[in-house]
């Protein structure tokens, strides 16, 4: 059934006048009569009794207004849910992040100018590492991630984020944890604690280049899933580490976070998604999390 035709009749069953109800729809009133007409044929009933200078409605018409106005309310309210959806202001955001992102004081607030903006777009958070997020991006289980690079061979789109330098990760016993500065090349003697590819996408890669450029290759004594095992292994005594600078917010007695001399090359942290899978929701996201990284303290930490 023609929707035209149950706004038409709805126009005349309230003004119970067909001039009136033509005014109203912007139309002559020839054509509104045939649409009633119409109507009627259909549905096979008479819904309105004509008189010379009076239209009533008959009792299927009474009955038929009410499903009509719900009907239309009906395709009113889908039609607003769908323009809604397709500007990104509803639906459902799923997020990834590798466990470093947890400490970076910006993402909280990204999260709030987001939600202050679509209100009505529900966001899930999910600690995953690397690997998972690949997997869970391909999937559509998650729209958004933050990984470390290198990414461009995944076929990824990044959005500049976290900019931060490694810092050494000493134990607290250790000679130089007393130290405010120290060059990576006196770390060269020392075992260290990493995380695998598997976990943080890059990251390993990270502590082999820089080491590399101070001159050595480091020993690998003990792989750790996530930060907090990392710098538990640090306190253990199974090592040195070198991690991002929000991994200092991780207070541990057993551990010193030295800053490194001359400071190493910024660890950068993007938001990625697929570019096949870009969306409403997507584009808003990145949107804020580009206006709210703008606004933050020049830390030299944010992109």
């Amino acid at each position: 059934m023609d929707l035209r035709l149950l706004r038409a009749f709805i126009a005349v069953a309230e003004e119970l006048h067909f001039t009136r109800a033509a005014q109203r729809l912007h139309m002559a009133q020839p054509p509104l009569s045939r649409q009633i007409r119409q109507l009627e044929e259909e549905l096979g009933v008479l819904l309105l009794n004509r008189a010379r200078r009076r239209v009533e409605l008959t009792a299927p018409g009474r009955q038929f207004l009410g499903s009509a106005r719900e009907i239309l309310a009906q395709v009113d309210r889908a039609v607003a849910q769908v323009r809604r959806m397709g500007l990104g202001e509803t639906g459902r955001l799923a997020i990834g992040m590798i466990s470093s992102v947890a400490f970076e004081e910006t993402l909280p607030r990204v999260l709030r100018a987001y939600r202050a903006r679509y209100p009505d777009v529900s966001i899930s958070l999910m600690e995953m590492g690397a690997d998972e997020q690949m997997q869970a991006l391909r999937e559509e289980r998650i729209q958004i991630g933050f990984l470390r690079p290198p990414l461009r061979e995944h076929g990824l789109a990044l959005t500049p984020f976290i900019r931060e330098p490694l810092v050494a990760v000493l134990p607290a016993g250790h000679p130089l944890a007393a130290r405010r500065r120290i060059p990576l090349r006196a770390l060269a003697g020392d075992p260290f604690v990493v995380v695998p590819r598997s976990r943080a996408l890059g990251g390993l890669d990270l502590v082999l280049e820089a080491c590399g450029r101070a001159g050595f290759t480091p020993e690998v004594a003990q792989e750790a899933l996530e930060l907090q095992s990392v710098i538990g292994f640090v306190a253990a005594g199974f090592g040195v580490s070198l991690l991002p600078g929000t991994a200092a917010k991780l207070v541990h007695s057993g551990v010193a976070f030295v800053a490194l001399a001359p400071p190493e090359r910024l660890v950068e942290i993007p938001a990625v998604h697929l570019p096949e899978h870009a969306s409403p929701l997507i584009a808003g996201f990145l949107e804020v999390l580009r206006a709210t990284a703008a606004e933050a303290p020049r830390t030299g930490r944010h992109g």
